[in-house]
Formats: C-alpha cells, sequence, structure tokens
C-alpha cells in the first residue's frame, strides 16, 4: 500500500501559529477557517463531534473520510453516528489499523493499513461536499500502548474549510483507497 501522512502533506499548507487546546472547547474557539492546534484526545473527540453533527443536521451529499489509527477506535456511538452518514453521503471511507472484525454497513468501506503505516499514528476526519467542505487532522506524538491512560495522549494538528486544504485531504485520502485495489 502506498505511504500517506496527511498530517505531513497538509500542516504547512495552513498559515498561522499552533495553538494549545485543552479543557473544556468552546465552539466559538473552533469556528475559525483554518487553526494549528496542540490537544489532547478529549479535545479531538469534541472537535469531531462537531463535525459529525454538522453533517447529520444538514445532510450534504458528501465524501467523508475518517482515520481512527485502529479500527477498533471507531466504535459507537462514533461507529452509529457514521453509519447514519452513509444513508445521504455519496460514500463513508474509514482507515485503520485492522485490529477488530467491524460490522458491514451499505455505503461504508473499511480501508486496512498495515501495521506502522503512518496514518496509523493519525487521527482524521474529511467532509468533501459541494456545500460543505471541512477537515481535520492530527498527529499522535505518543502512540499507542505508551501512556497509563490513552486519553492523555498528545496530538499535534490542523483543522481547516479551506476548499483546497480540504480538496486536497480528499484527493490524497482517495487515492490511497484506490492504491490498494492495485498492488
Amino acid at each position: 500500500m502506498k505511504e500517506l501522512s496527511l498530517f505531513e502533506e497538509l500542516f504547512q499548507s495552513v498559515e498561522g501559529n499552533t495553538e494549545k487546546l485543552s479543557g473544556m472547547l468552546s465552539r466559538a474557539a473552533l469556528d475559525v477557517p483554518s487553526l494549528k492546534y496542540e490537544t489532547r484526545v478529549p479535545q479531538l473527540e469534541y472537535m469531531c463531534l462537531i463535525m459529525e453533527n454538522m453533517v447529520l443536521t444538514k445532510k450534504p451529499r458528501a465524501r467523508i473520510y475518517a482515520g481512527f489509527q485502529k479500527l477498533s477506535r471507531a466504535v459507537d456511538p462514533v461507529l452509529e453516528r457514521f453509519f447514519q452518514m452513509a444513508e445521504f453521503c455519496e460514500g463513508v471511507t474509514i482507515f485503520g489499523e485492522n485490529d477488530k472484525a467491524m460490522p458491514k454497513h451499505d455505503g461504508v468501506e473499511y480501508i486496512s493499513l498495515p501495521p506502522r503505516h503512518k496514518l496509523t499514528r493519525e487521527w482524521f476526519l474529511v467532509v468533501q461536499a459541494p456545500t460543505m467542505k471541512q477537515m481535520m487532522v492530527a498527529y499522535d506524538m505518543d502512540g499507542f500502548g505508551k501512556l497509563e491512560v490513552e486519553e492523555e495522549r498528545n496530538f499535534k494538528g490542523v483543522k481547516s474549510i479551506h476548499p483546497a486544504v480540504v480538496d486536497r485531504a480528499a484527493a490524497l485520502l482517495e487515492e490511497l483507497a484506490q492504491s490498494r485495489l492495485t498492488v
């Protein structure tokens, strides 16, 4: 499978200084066109929840790409939200190291990443639609199994609603998904 780091490809394309996000995030703190950040798991979960809820509320004809590092991290209720999105979106593609059998669902495709693939250190969500473009990607600076409490892992990332950044993220992930079919 082709090697790809969405973080490496996109971090420098977003201008600005890196901000530390901690504690309870306000929606206003995330409601900016672009943001470079350092944070932990709870803040990433909240950032993704906001993005997922926007998709579920507005129901765009989107392509959704999500990366959970390991497929086992895509658990209920998160997975149920992606199943709901698949009902009206053009497709949902979930990437991760294949460490768990995943339930089948129409409109959802799982891309199994080999161990040590760069994307197994990244958490991302990309929403690409004519009426909605948003993405976030975060690099896991600690890695799984290094900390006693996994939720305390540190991440560095970027989020953006700029069409060029979102379209580039979607194109890179779509190319990776297609490359596994030709290998």
